[in-house]
């Protein structure tokens, strides 16, 4: 007996990116190794700073949800910044977003991953519920072939970022700039970093992940 719980986030991006706003780079990984990636360049109008980073937020079409992007400082892994990342430490960063102009860089990267929740499950307080004598699943129903247990817990997620982000097959743009000074916020996405799916009503992350590596 199996008990499926899924959740799938599909959103067009606010802006999409063009073929002019893609460049190829190289992203520093996680373990020091220099990999290929091909960068999507945008400019932003969210800016998000702390004392141990910065980044910013691209809004997705509808104004509903926004992609967040945080960039620990140089000499700060992201480990590091996650080990002292709480809760209201993130929802302040979020929610005192600065309204200014941000170059920005965001790496194409799609991954998957998958692991088991059993221990982490029974560390948090239900152990009963692994064991084949102590589990008490008598409301669900009852076997013939003895008493009913979880037997596995197995978590699987998968996020994909890229340029399309619109259904549209092509997008043209003409952009017309004046030439005044604008003071303008730079973050570039070339080494490991945290993002997140907010939740623009709330503040609240639906998503949360790091990047590691583009490969």
């Amino acid at each position: 007996m199996y008990l499926i719980n899924a959740i799938v986030f599909d959103a067009e991006w606010e802006k999409v990116y063009s073929k002019e706003n893609l460049k190829d780079g190289s992203f520093k990984s996680a373990s020091g190794t220099s990999e290929d990636a091909q960068f999507m360049n945008s400019e932003e109008g969210l800016y998000l700073k702390d004392s141990l980073s910065t980044g910013f937020l691209k809004p997705y079409s509808k104004g509903l949800y926004s992609f967040a992007a945080i960039l620990p400082n140089d000499g700060i892994s992201v480990d590091e910044y996650v080990g002292k990342m709480t809760g209201t430490g993130f929802l302040d960063l979020i929610r005192g977003a600065e309204k200014t102009l941000v170059t920005a860089a965001l790496p194409k990267f799609s991954y998957s991953y998958t692991i088991s929740m059993n221990d982490s499950l029974k560390k948090l307080g239900m152990p009963a519920a692994f064991s084949p004598e102590n589990a008490d699943f008598s409301r669900l129903g009852k076997s013939s072939r003895g008493n009913l247990f979880i037997g596995e817990v197995l978590h699987k997620t998968f996020i994909s970022v890229d340029e399309l982000g619109t259904k549209a097959g092509a997008v043209t743009k003409v952009e017309i700039r004046d030439e005044s000074y604008t003071e303008t916020k730079l973050v570039i996405l070339d080494r490991p970093f945290i993002y997140a799916i907010i939740d623009n009503s709330t503040g609240l992350p639906i998503f949360i992940g790091t990047v590691n590596s583009v490969k």
